[in-house]
């Protein structure tokens, strides 16, 4: 499209901010970038620095908001685009809409969702904004609230949690993210899709502890979790390794 396009390192550096000024931008888009934007930056543009979150602010603020949706088994996220302020997702709301969250939905889906939500709230309120017709509402900061940064050992799965919470763990960190992960005798195993049968406690998991491995078919395998079992069809050992019937998987000791 003919774009002018600079890779920078840091958005509040000097260079940075006198090539932002040359361009005299009318609106910036910031999506998906992860350095906090100095005052400097966002009174640059005529109409506002405009921001995205998947999530319906003001509530669930902060990190991983996708992540936190689908470990925390929430049935409905959303996308807010706002403008960007000093606070930390506190801008004025210039457009949003909530999106289902099926229990079929995993990382990757939600996603593609959330992706079709951005085209279709740009399409409808980049006219708007052109025309300075958009509308514009502050946020019920007494409504707010936050998701902290998640860390590795966020991923590592508890055999002995509840199957949702497993489920749920899976299916949010699942592709395009790091996986869910567990180990055997210290070797890393990522566990990418599993399924819940939380029905088969009794005849497949009498008498085995959370984490043992009970069943190895087609392509995965069931282990026994804290009130059931649960299917896994996808994983990889990142290092080489091998599951038997029997085998307990669990942290790395």
């Amino acid at each position: 499209n003919n774009l002018c396009f600079h890779h920078i390192k840091n958005i509040n550096d000097p260079t940075t901010v006198a090539l932002i000024k040359t361009l005299e931008p009318d609106l910036i888009f910031v999506f998906g970038w992860s350095q906090i934007i100095s005052k400097e930056v966002l009174d640059l543009p005529r109409l506002g620095c405009i921001g995205t979150h998947p999530a319906l602010l003001p509530r669930n603020r902060g990190r991983h908001p996708l992540v936190w949706a689908l470990v925390e088994g929430l049935e409905e996220t959303g996308l807010t685009f706002f403008y960007l302020d000093e606070g930390v997702d506190s801008g004025d709301i210039l457009w949003q809409q909530p999106c289902p969250i099926t229990f079929e939905d995993d990382a990757e889906s939600l996603y593609e969702k959330i992706k079709g939500l951005a085209t279709k709230g740009i399409n409808e309120f980049l006219p708007l904004l052109a025309t300075g017709s958009s509308a514009r509402h502050s946020q019920d900061h007494s409504q707010a609230s936050y998701w902290r940064k998640r860390g590795e050992k966020d991923g590592e799965i508890d055999w002995a949690s509840q199957t949702m919470t497993n489920y749920n763990l899976i299916r949010a960190l699942t592709h395009p993210y790091i996986g869910a992960h567990s180990f055997l005798d210290g070797r890393l195993i990522k566990i990418w899709k599993s399924t819940p049968l939380q029905d088969n406690r009794e005849n497949e998991a009498e008498g085995y502890g959370p984490g043992t491995v009970v069943k190895i078919g087609g392509s995965g395998f069931d282990i026994v979790t804290g009130d059931g079992v649960i299917s896994v069809s996808d994983y990889e050992f990142t290092k080489g390794g091998t599951l038997k019937v029997g085998s307990i998987l669990g942290s790395r000791g």
